[in-house]
C-alpha cells in the first residue's frame, strides 16, 4: 500500500469505526471503499457492508459464499468475518462459535462488524464446552440431487448486469446463481454464447465442487484484449449442468463506451405507468402519491440539457422503504441518449398491481457522476 492509499484507507476506516452513522454516511463510505477495492485490506469492509446492506444492497448468501471460498487463504480476518457473519444467521451455530474463538486468538477483531459482532458470545467461557473446542465444520454428504439454475448475471471490468457497452468489454463472464440443495456435489458445466441462433463462442467446459452453502459459480470468460469482440446485438448464453439442466439468459450489447459523467440533469419527476413500459399518456402526469391498488411501476423522469453528442450512460436508482428502513430497490440501468435528448426515464416496481407495501418511500437517483436527486413518495 503506497502512502496515498494508506492515507485514504486510514481516513475511511476511522470514519467507518464511528457509531451512529446514517444511511447516507454508509452509502458514501461504500462508494469510496469501492474506489480502493484493489487493496486486500478493503475486502472485509466491503464484504461486511454488502452482507448487512450498509450503503448498498443486501447480499447475504453471495457474501457468505465468497467468504467460504476464501477459507483456504491464510487470513484470520477473512476467516473470522465468515464465522462472525454465520453467527448473524444462527447465533447458536456451535461450529461457528468454536472457529470464531480460534480466529479471535489469531487476531480477528470486531472492527468490520462493530456492534453486530458475535465475538463476545464466542469468547464467553460458558458458550462452548471443552469437548467442542477442536471441532471443525461438518462435511456435507454427497448428493444425487440435480442442480437447478436460479438466474444468471454477467460481469466485466467492474460492471455487472444484463446490459453492456461493447467498448468497455474485453472478456465477459457468466455468474450462475443456483437454487439451494442439500449435501455436496461435483458438477460438470458446459456453456456457450449464441447470436441469432448460431454459435458465437466456443464451448466452455468447467468442473466445480459445490455444497449446500454454494450460491453461485463463474464460467470461463469470452472476448479479447482489443475490446472489439462484441457488437450492437442481443446475445444468448446457454448453460448445461451434468448434461441435464439447461438454462439460458440473454444479454444486450450496445456500441460505443460508457460516458461516466453523463449530461447535466436539471430536475427529476415521478410518474406511474405499466411495468411493460411507460405509456405516453402517463409520462407528464407527475405525482408523489400513488394508489397501491393500481400501481405497477414508478418511473423516474430525468429532465436534462441536450448532451450535444450521442452517449451511453448509467442511471442509478435507490429506493428505501422508510417504514422499516429496508432497501426496496438498488440498481442501475444503461441508457442510450441522442445528442438532442432532453428527457429519459427508468422505472422500478412489480409486473402486477397490488404488490406495493403502503407507506413512505425515499429515493436517491442520479445519472453518471451528476448531482443526486433525493425525495420521498407515498403509496396509499
Amino acid at each position: 500500500m503506497d502512502i496515498f492509499d494508506q492515507y485514504l484507507f486510514e481516513e475511511l476506516t476511522t470514519q467507518y469505526s464511528k457509531s451512529g452513522l446514517s444511511a447516507d454516511d454508509y452509502e458514501e463510505l461504500y462508494q469510496r471503499f469501492c474506489n480502493l477495492d484493489y487493496l486486500k485490506e478493503v475486502r472485509p469492509y466491503l464484504l461486511t457492508m454488502r452482507f448487512f446492506g450498509l450503503g448498498t444492497a443486501t447480499e447475504k448468501d453471495t457474501v457468505l459464499s465468497e467468504l467460504k471460498a476464501m477459507l483456504n487463504e491464510d487470513d484470520c480476518m477473512l476467516k473470522g468475518l465468515y464465522y462472525d457473519l454465520l453467527l448473524s444467521e444462527n447465533s447458536n451455530n456451535t461450529d461457528a462459535i468454536v472457529n470464531l474463538r480460534r480466529m479471535v486468538d489469531e487476531g480477528y477483531t470486531n472492527k468490520f462488524t462493530k456492534e453486530k459482532s458475535h465475538i463476545e458470545k464466542a469468547t464467553a467461557p460458558s458458550e462452548v464446552s471443552a469437548s467442542q473446542k477442536n471441532n471443525t465444520v461438518k462435511e456435507p454428504t454427497q448428493t444425487d440431487e440435480d442442480i437447478a439454475v436460479d438466474y444468471i448475471t454477467f460481469e466485466c471490468n467492474g460492471y455487472n448486469g444484463l446490459y453492456f457497452t461493447a467498448g468497455d468489454v474485453d472478456y465477459l463472464y457468466a455468474k450462475v446463481f443456483i437454487k439451494p440443495f442439500h449435501g455436496k456435489k461435483h458438477i460438470k458445466v458446459r456453456s456457450q454464447i449464441f447470436l441469432d441462433g448460431d454459435a458465437f463462442s466456443k464451448v466452455f467446459s468447467n468442473e466445480y465442487d459445490i455444497d449446500s452453502d454454494t450460491r453461485w459459480f463463474k464460467t470461463q470468460g469470452w472476448g479479447n484484449t482489443n475490446f472489439n469482440c462484441y457488437r450492437n446485438n442481443i446475445y444468448q448464453w446457454v448453460i448445461k449442468i451434468d448434461g441435464k439442466t439447461t438454462f439460458s439468459q440473454e444479454f444486450r450489447m450496445y456500441n460505443g463506451k460508457l460516458n461516466k459523467s453523463g449530461p447535466k440533469v436539471n430536475d427529476v419527476k415521478l410518474f406511474a405507468s405499466k411495468s411493460s413500459g411507460a405509456l405516453e399518456a402517463n409520462r407528464d402526469n407527475y405525482k408523489t402519491t400513488f394508489d397501491g391498488k393500481t400501481l405497477e411501476y414508478i418511473y423516474f423522469k430525468f429532465l436534462m440539457d441536450p448532451p450535444g453528442e450521442d452517449m451511453n450512460v448509467q442511471v442509478y436508482i435507490k429506493v428505501t422503504y422508510l417504514e422499516d428502513n429496508s432497501v426496496f430497490r438498488d440498481k442501475y440501468f444503461l441508457q442510450q441518449l441522442n445528442d438532442n435528448t432532453i428527457a429519459c426515464w427508468d422505472g422500478i416496481g412489480f409486473s402486477k398491481a397490488g404488490n406495493w407495501k403502503k407507506g413512505l418511500y425515499q429515493y436517491s437517483v442520479h445519472i453518471g457522476t451528476d448531482t443526486k436527486y433525493e425525495g420521498t413518495f407515498t403509496v396509499y
